[in-house]
């Protein structure tokens, strides 16, 4: 998805970033009524975290050197639905490129949930896969 709308940042996907997005969104809906309008919530608030980051590339935490240092440039959203209370349960992870100054793309390398350090592993696999 890019779009090249005055003072907005394209943001581009990653290969297997969208389905991501139908895996969470599935497994949120699949028990009672209140599962469903929990994985609604959530397609608002991914499709909320990709219009700022179009408006504002930097909204997300820069990661740096930590466990995983291959994403020391990339960038973390910790998010969750407004109704949910407690520990952000899911995470997006993406680079902006280039990374120093006013970047010309938003590459979002996963949406993913925080257990287990899911969307790290995620991020990591496809951030090698595309590195040249």
């Amino acid at each position: 998805m890019t779009g090249k709308e005055a003072g907005k940042v394209p943001v581009t996907f990653a290969k297997g970033l969208l389905d991501d997005v139908a895996e969470l969104t599935e497994t949120t809906a699949r028990d009672a009524q209140a599962s469903k309008n929990e994985a609604e919530a959530l397609k608002r608030r991914i499709a909320e975290l990709l219009v700022e980051c179009k408006d504002n590339p930097f909204i997300g935490e820069l990661m740096g050197s930590g466990l995983h240092s291959e994403l020391a440039k990339c960038r973390r959203v910790r998010f969750d639905i407004p109704t949910y209370k407690g520990k952000p349960r899911f995470r997006l992870i993406y680079r902006n490129d280039p990374t120093d100054g006013g970047p010309a793309e938003c590459h979002w390398l996963t949406i993913a949930p925080r257990a287990g350090l899911q969307a790290h592993r995620r991020a990591r696999q496809r951030s090698q896969r595309e590195s040249p």
